[in-house]
């Protein structure tokens, strides 16, 4: 978008002294003053005629797709630099953006045609660079011409994955597909995996009497593990879950566990799916591959918090999508919500083994306030307590997750 010549208040301070001089000069008949009126509204006129066309620019991300904490190096090549003006840019940034090093906001002398600089992303989400504002100076800086240019890209930004040996240890009931499902791990397979020391518990078909009879110690086999389980999320996104700031708040604790555990879970051979219940209950039918992967690490960057809606009417409208024996875990924090009980109840009775992963909406709360415990803070904690031994009277295993604990304790304590 083209814009026109503008002015600065130095350049009509300059103009407005060269008329009181040439006022001043014919009042007080100074061939002097006259000269120096003139001269300076020349000057100030003549550079009007000598601010450059603004330049074709072209802008390059080092990467499009990141994780929360990520950086990405941002780079402008500026082309067609001539002429004697400053060139002032703004590359436009999303607010959830930080620009870690350099400025997107920059002045360059004439002929200089690169500018740099990175930012980084501390929230999930499609967060744009763009669109550029481009001023280009007269060398007296009196003048600008103005051009806003429409160019925009987008950082995908996914929830920051973290890794734990508990989540390996998880498996739920194998599921008969057809063909083996190889983890590249040692388990119960057939397929060759490696040669290691025997010990005491090994059975003594898997010794390898040619490693014995070369080494002089007892050996075994190590076969790959077959397994391919079934496991469903469900996660709670409704308005309740951004109590908190943020970055932390229970919504960004249950999107960051779940796609950290989507990942390690999906590397290991197992179909997974994803239920979200919010404004609306969405279903992602549990698939494998790295495929599944990207398609639930997108949806889960694009989760807000809002709606009202019930655990128990999410179970009961997606009971047909979850496989037989399907593992469900469940991350929510157990808040404003009259039929949890109904919705784990109907889960264990189609034969669901259930954890509940339950980052407290509750502390956090208080975190905001400063830690201020109120009768009603306590009454709400000893229903919350009383919620969660409920549930585990139903079969249900429940981890109790405050803000002072991180992501890696939280996988480990449910699955240690």
């Amino acid at each position: 978008m083209a814009g026109v010549n503008n002015y600065t208040l130095k350049a009509m301070g300059y103009a407005a002294v060269s008329l009181v001089l040439l006022v001043l000069s014919l009042t007080l008949s100074s061939n002097f003053l006259l000269v120096i009126s003139l001269i300076s509204l020349g000057l100030v006129l003549l550079s009007t005629g000598f601010i450059p066309r603004v330049p074709s620019m072209e802008r390059e991300l080092e990467d499009s797709v990141i994780y929360e904490g990520e950086e990405v190096k941002v780079s402008l090549e500026i082309k067609k630099t001539g002429g004697l003006g400053h060139l002032e840019i703004l590359d436009t940034a999303s607010p959830a953006l930080e620009i870690s090093s350099g400025s997107n906001h920059m002045f360059l002398p004439p002929r200089r045609g690169r500018m740099e600089y990175s930012v980084r992303s501390p929230l999930r989400g499609y967060h744009e660079i763009g669109p550029l504002i481009i001023r280009r100076w007269d060398p007296l800086w009196l003048w600008f011409r103005e051009e806003r240019i429409d160019s925009t890209d987008r950082i995908t930004t996914f929830p920051r994955l973290v890794e734990t040996r508990g989540v390996q240890k998880f498996a739920g009931p194998n599921k008969q597909r057809p063909g083996a499902m190889h983890l590249k791990m040692a388990g119960l397979g057939k397929e060759f995996y490696s040669i290691r020391d025997y010990v005491t518990t090994d059975p003594y078909s898997t010794i390898n009497w040619k490693a014995y009879a070369r080494t002089g110690r007892l050996k075994v086999n190590q076969y790959e593990a077959e397994s391919i389980s079934d496991i469903v999320f469900i996660l709670d996104a409704r308005r309740v879950t951004r109590v908190g700031d943020m970055v932390d708040n229970p919504l960004e604790r249950e999107v960051r566990l779940c796609a950290s555990m989507v990942s390690q879970l999906l590397g290991r051979a197992n179909r997974v799916g994803l239920v979200t219940y919010g404004t609306s209950v969405s279903v992602i039918k549990p698939q494998g591959g790295n495929g599944q992967r990207t398609n639930l690490l997108h949806y889960l960057t694009d989760l807000t918090p809002a709606g009202y809606n019930t655990l128990g009417a999410t179970v009961h409208y997606s009971l047909s999508y979850i496989p037989p024996e399907a593992e469900v875990i469940l991350l929510s924090p157990l808040s404003e919500d009259p039929t949890i009980k109904e919705g784990v109840k109907a889960l264990r009775e189609r034969g669901h083994s259930v954890v509940i992963i339950s980052p407290s909406g509750l502390e956090f709360e208080r975190k905001v306030l400063n830690n201020l415990v109120s009768p009603r803070y306590l009454i709400k904690l000893l229903n919350r307590r009383n919620l969660m031994k409920d549930l585990e009277g139903m079969g249900g295993r429940t981890v109790d997750w405050g803000p002072d604990r991180d992501i890696r304790w939280a996988m480990e304590e449910a699955f240690g």
